[in-house]
Order: structure tokens, then sequence, then C-alpha cells
């Protein structure tokens, strides 16, 4: 499947390049440092974590395509959580992303498990309401229910951002729709997993550097945990 996938992105990206040349390319290499890995309003790995991240980017008008790839790794283990490859076009507003996401074993050790998402994002056309709403939703790999059913886990999430100079602010609502019992621990109907504020700051250098700072508070109702987490993120940008 990931062969597949990247073959997928590749031609996408050519097949862009070919047909609007006059378009914005830029790649972008970072990585972001944590103190934990949450994800969805679950604790993957509870102490620091690294991720390097590179993406491939493509704008004109109000069209929008990225490819990225990044690898998640808890340091104190020296244990590799997710290897994530992704492909998304962006057009007015509209997001369409495919993500194959390979659940990892110890770090070199080899051997993973691959999860097939698709995320439909939408942001919300109020300048007084800078909000996004997304989809997502598990259609292929290591996602069943505990009678072995198909599950199609899937995960609605709202997010409202706030930004002044360099300061920004994040409320995030999170929940799953429906049964999950393997992915989300969700035995029943719709379930609010995570809910959140995180706040941050950025700093520049230049034009292509940046390095946002943040602080981040979420709550898993369904679980009955609360997460406190820093993290910080050192990213450069060029254009091509």
């Amino acid at each position: 499947m990931r062969k597949l996938f990247i073959c997928v992105a590749a031609l996408a990206a050519f097949a862009i390049n070919v047909a609007a040349q006059e378009g914005a390319w830029s790649v972008s290499a970072g990585t972001e440092a944590s103190t934990k890995y949450l994800w969805r309003g679950f604790a993957v790995a509870e102490t620091p974590t690294i991720v390097p991240t590179v993406t491939l980017n493509y704008e004109k008008n109000d069209f929008g395509f990225e490819a990225g790839y990044c690898s998640i790794t808890e340091l104190q283990r020296n244990h590799y959580l997710e290897m994530d490859f992704w492909a998304s076009a962006s057009y007015k507003g509209f997001t369409f992303t495919v993500l194959e996401q390979g659940l990892g074993n110890n770090l070199g050790a080899g051997g993973y498990d691959d999860n097939l998402e698709l995320t439909l994002e939408y942001e919300l056309p109020f300048e007084f309401l800078p909000a996004t709403i997304s989809w997502n939703t598990f259609v292929a790999g290591d996602d069943y229910n505990f009678d072995d059913s198909r599950a199609f886990s899937s995960y609605i999430e709202l997010n409202v951002p706030y930004e002044y100079k360099n300061f920004s602010v994040c409320a995030t609502a999170g929940a799953v729709p429906y049964k999950a019992e393997y992915m989300y621990e969700n035995t029943g109907g719709f379930k609010f997993i995570n809910l959140g504020l995180q706040a941050g700051y950025k700093f520049t250098v230049g034009d292509n550097f940046e390095l946002p700072m943040f602080a981040q508070f979420t709550r898993n109702p369904l679980i009955g945990r609360n997460y406190f987490m820093l993290g910080c993120s050192l990213t450069y940008t060029f254009d091509l």
C-alpha cells in the first residue's frame, strides 16, 4: 500500500506541475519536540517525542496541493510510534486528504501495521469565526471492532483558532460519531473524546525560519483523563 500511495502522490504532483507551471512550489522541512504525544484525546506516548516532517507544497489562486511525510519517535524508549505519508488537495475552503498511517514497533526493528484514512475538511466562510470542521474515517487497515467486524472508525473535529501578531490560541472539540471499539475505545454512540485549548508564540528568523512554542491542555471525557503538554518546532521553507 505504501509504494502505491507514494506513486499516486508523485504522479499527482507531476501532473499539477505540468498543467500549471506558473504556480508557486515550495518545500518545508522541520521537526517538532513535545513532552508527550497526544492524538485525538489519547496519550499515545507519555514521555517526550520528536516528529521530523517534510512537505512539498503547491499553490495557485484558490487551489493548493501538499504531499508530506513524518515519523514519530518516543525518545525515552527509542520507540518509533508512527510513520505517516499523506497527500491533500484544497480548493475554495475544502480540503481532501489521503493519509497512510504506519503504526510502528521498536525503532529499527521493522514491522508495522498500515491504516488508510480519508479526511474532508471545510473552512467556515465567516470572517468573524475562522474555524474549520473535519470528518475523518479509516477505510482500510487494522481497524476492527471486538467482534472482528470492520469499524470504519470516524472522528469529527472542530478547530477555532485566533491569532494576534505572533501569538495564537486554538480551541478544539473532537468527537466519535458512532461505535469504534478498538481505535477510539468507544462502545456506544456519539461521544466527545478531545476537548482542548492550545496557546502559542511564534518566533521568526528572516523569511524562512519559524520557531513556534506552545502549551496545550486536553481533556478526554470518554476515558476521564486530562493531559498537559509543552512543545516547540523548527521549520525551514524554501521556494522551488
